[in-house]
């Protein structure tokens, strides 16, 4: 029996879109700042990424064709949609803040094309029956083992790998254990150090200036960046989605040209240097692992899944 899950309405990319709200808060590998030090092998741009977790959608959804089961997978979000979900320490990207602010447009674009799909494919949600057999289908059974991996920072992370998910993260990776660890181990080491930074004498130096850069910018005073784009939010309540972009853009370039025009930006460079590389000396192995199984799998996605 073929039926649409209300599980399978899932934008591609989607949960990459969520961790790099949770867990790349706070991240500098996301400033623009010097990333030099210890990291053997090729990383990933994001439109790679972006490609691997398409086909990694695409090889899903083959496997739950096969069993009987429509998942759906829908387009890639663009490159500005991805960035404006990806939290950044400061804003410094003076063009890209002109045209998007700080992406209030493009995540709420993002959202209502969410909700849209999710309409779409609650029209045929399953019994509880259905739903359980396809959870099954997709995850494995309840007793699956699950794959489990300690951070750096601190915590567990865990992640069903049965169903048609772990078939194809074998696919991609081949050993979908280690890309698993090694790839949650090598992108969680800046929330291991980025609090140290945040309290360094030099960072909060820099950020007293920022801040005094803004209040002759903008009028505003502004202890860091997060409180500007909280003072960003509540001016735009009750104002025209127009007008709100225009608040919008006038903060967000204020904070890109004042991260230049300050010694912000190239403080967080440096002290992302100096704290981080301890870190990726430290996770070499992990790093390495990441690096080449992504390499690997993005290669296999172009036999596996031509065109994407």
């Amino acid at each position: 029996m073929r039926y649409r899950s209300v599980a399978a309405a899932k934008i591609t990319g989607l949960a990459a879109l969520v961790a790099a709200v949770t867990l790349l808060t706070g991240c500098l590998a996301d400033t623009g700042a010097d990333t030099s030090g210890p990291v053997p092998g090729r990383e990933l741009t994001r439109a790679e990424e972006r490609r691997l977790e398409q086909a990694e959608h695409l090889l899903i959804q083959r496997c739950m064709e096969r069993k009987g089961f429509e998942y759906r997978v829908w387009p890639q979000v663009d490159a500005d949609t991805d960035r404006a979900f990806r939290y950044r320490i400061v804003q410094d990207d003076i063009a890209w803040a002109r045209e998007h602010g700080y992406g209030e447009q493009l995540r709420r674009a993002f959202f209502k094309m969410k909700k849209h799909h999710e309409r779409l494919a609650a029209q045929d949600a399953p019994t509880p029956a259905q739903h359980e057999r396809y959870t099954t289908a997709l995850l494995g059974s309840p007793g699956t083992p699950m794959l489990t991996v300690r951070l750096p920072s601190g915590g567990t992370v865990r992640s069903p790998n049965g169903g048609c998910t772990g078939t194809a993260r074998t696919q991609l990776y081949g050993d979908a254990e280690a890309y698993f660890e090694a790839d949650r181990v090598a992108t969680d080491l800046a929330a291991a150090y980025v609090p140290k930074v945040l309290r360094d004498p030099r960072y909060t130096a820099a950020l007293k200036a920022w801040s005094g850069c803004m209040r002759k910018e903008t009028g505003g005073s502004y202890a860091d960046p997060d409180a500007a784009r909280a003072d960003v939010r509540k001016r735009a309540k009750g104002l025209s989605v127009s007008q709100a972009h225009e608040v919008e853009v006038e903060v967000a370039v204020a904070e890109a040209t004042c991260a230049h025009r300050t010694s912000l930006r190239s403080t967080l460079t440096r002290l992302d240097r100096e704290y981080g590389a301890p870190w990726r000396k430290r996770y070499a192995d992990e790093i390495t692992r990441s690096n080449r199984l992504k390499l690997a799998a993005l290669r296999r996605a172009d036999d596996l899944v031509p065109g994407t």
